[in-house]
């Protein structure tokens, strides 16, 4: 059980304007001097793009990205999903030229403070509610309204004691995260234990194994307040399915789309443009619908598990197949044709279940650990509420 860390010591300072405390930076461009490239994650802050994705998605030609030193704040879009951060690394780097940098001024705020205090659910309303355009994706916030947002600015040193208290909670989370990841791999080296000596005479294409080698709706979604889920590739990026959006479609629409992929129980998801290569298997019968960059598999149970499935699909051979048939270059694509001529070796369903039976077990402790760091997150935000408050 997660329990409340501290109370919040008392406000020992003003509330100002963010334009007091950030200045545009100069822009700086590589030019043809070689900077690591870095790349804005949602939730991750910026990473190094060689750490965090399979391949390269920058532009072979970087010479107009910008330089973004250590400690600047880096401002994307839309900024309303928090794709604001600090530069973290401890060398310059640079970033897509569309990409707005600011100085920070450190005599007055901490970095890493102002990063909590811009990702504060306050500062996610203000964003919200100050943005202008038509294209959600391509909402934008003026540099003068994003200046005009007020931050609680407490000394130096409270600064700092809610930065280690928010660093703390993260730690937590992160302990979970890496023990879920430590599942993760349990799982993929019991596959190849139990199946990596599979001669290749028992492999069968997709297309033997599953009744239904489709993908998503390829229709326009008229998107409502509430209703019926819509994921996206990020859905099943951890490869589960995520059934958190903030986009749905009305109950009469899913009746339209689901015709073309029933989905049930058991049913296996994979992500097929992008991050491609990312399975899930349907736990629960809840109703959702789903974007035509994910593959969707429906098993036939007489010969293949969706537990074994899903192994299947992440082993290394399999994520090798994918790798070299994806095509395209800003967005590379698994094709429906190749999911359906990938082979994956198919044992007898005795030794299937009995892989499933273990893939069960784990499960559990995946759940709890899951439970735990969504507990944690609920104290984060919670604690973002009160400690932010404008």
């Amino acid at each position: 059980m997660v329990v409340r860390m501290t109370n919040k010591p008392p406000f020992d300072g003003e509330r100002v304007r963010l334009g007091e405390l950030i200045g545009k930076a100069k822009v700086n461009r590589c030019g043809d001097r070689q900077f690591p490239v870095l790349s804005m994650t949602m939730h991750d802050g910026i990473v190094r793009q060689r750490d965090r994705f399979k391949k390269a998605i920058a532009s072979k030609d970087t010479s107009t990205y910008k330089i973004v030193y250590p400690q600047q704040l880096v401002v994307g879009f839309p900024i309303d999903e928090g794709v604001i951060y600090v530069q973290n690394f401890a060398e310059p780097g640079i970033m897509s030229p569309a990409y707005n940098i600011w100085d920070i001024d450190t005599s007055k705020v901490l970095p890493a403070y102002l990063e909590l205090a811009l990702h504060s659910p306050q500062a996610m309303t203000y964003y919200a509610a100050q943005m202008k355009g038509t294209t959600a994706r391509r909402r934008t916030l003026s540099s003068d309204k994003l200046c005009d947002i007020r931050v609680p600015l407490p000394s130096l040193g409270r600064q700092l004691q809610t930065v280690r208290l928010f660093q703390q909670v993260r730690s937590l989370s992160h302990v979970n995260e890496r023990n879920m990841a430590k599942l993760d791999l349990l799982v993929k080296s019991r596959f190849v234990e139990m199946f990596g000596d599979l001669d290749s005479d028992d492999s069968r294409p997709l297309k033997d194994v599953c009744s239904i080698i489709t993908d998503g709706t390829h229709q326009s979604p008229k998107f409502v307040d509430e209703g019926i889920p819509f994921l996206f590739v990020s859905n099943i990026a951890s490869d589960v399915v995520d059934y958190e959006t903030n986009k749905f479609i009305s109950a009469e629409d899913y009746e339209q789309l689901i015709r073309r992929t029933p989905i049930e129980i058991g049913d296996v998801l994979v992500s097929a443009v992008g991050s491609f290569g990312h399975p899930a298997v349907v736990r629960d019968g809840r109703p959702f619908c789903f974007q035509r960059h994910i593959a969707y598999l429906k098993p036939r149970h007489n010969l293949v598990d969706s537990d074994y499935l899903h192994a299947a699909l992440l082993s290394d051979d399999a994520q090798r197949y994918m790798d070299r048939c994806a095509k395209g270059v800003a967005q590379r694509t698994v094709t429906l044709k190749s999911f359906k001529e990938m082979k994956i070796p198919v044992p007898s369903m005795c030794l299937q279940e009995e892989f499933a039976a273990f893939v069960s077990q784990v499960d559990k402790l995946r759940f709890e650990a899951q439970k735990q760091k969504d507990e944690l997150q609920t104290l984060y935000d919670s604690l973002a509420q009160e400690y932010f408050a404008i």
